[in-house]
């Protein structure tokens, strides 16, 4: 086996290790010893890829935000549909769907770093990235917030819940399929609460 690929594997070996302890420990109870006693690598592997495991966490949150911005930059090139019931080759549906794919195929990690044991910073820096390219595409296509309330909380309630619907499905034992989860984002973005209750 080339060093290469035997790097790969020990790096993949330890994120394993790192995100099973997070999840079972909380990412502040966990040590270096933790980490190379489950991924079953000494510390001197451990100390070759990384100072320590704050660097690791960096690393991995940094390459999540790298290929979350990616997947949403290659399908934020066109503008995007105010209808959810356009068809789902539309970019708006891309956006959504492209994105989760991605997520879902990171759904441990993102499960741990989202959760009350993971980091508490990292669910901001996704809701930057995901602020920052809607705006600006936003803007390319002369669109705009509105101002019946403050833009401040416009944004809030428009980005949080698209990032709070998608921490609930991480949450989920079975959860839907991402192609699935992008209609159910398409569809709420264009219903008010009130439409979400009925009275008899």
């Amino acid at each position: 086996m080339k060093q290469a690929d035997r790097n790969a594997r020990t790096k993949q070996s330890i994120k394993q290790s790192f995100i099973k302890l997070i999840e079972n420990k909380g990412f502040s109870n966990i040590t270096v010893s933790d980490i190379t006693r489950d991924a079953d690598v000494s510390r001197s592997t451990f100390y070759v890829h990384y100072t320590d495991k704050y660097e690791l966490l960096t690393k991995i949150e940094d390459e999540l935000i790298m290929n979350i911005t990616a997947a949403l930059k290659n399908n934020l090139k066109e503008p995007l549909s105010n209808d959810y019931n356009t068809d789902r080759s539309a970019a708006t549906y891309r956006v959504f769907s492209q994105a989760l794919e991605y997520v879902d195929s990171e759904r441990a990690t993102m499960h741990a770093l989202f959760s009350a044991n993971g980091d508490s910073q990292f669910f901001s820096q996704v809701k930057n990235v995901v602020d920052n390219l809607f705006t600006t595409q936003l803007s390319k296509n002369n669109g705009y917030f509105v101002n019946d309330i403050p833009i401040d909380y416009t944004k809030e309630i428009a980005i949080n819940s698209i990032l709070n619907i998608v921490r609930h499905w991480l949450d989920k034992s079975n959860p839907e399929s991402p192609d699935e989860l992008a209609n159910i984002l398409m569809r709420s973005r264009f219903m008010a609460p009130h439409d979400l209750i009925a009275f008899n």
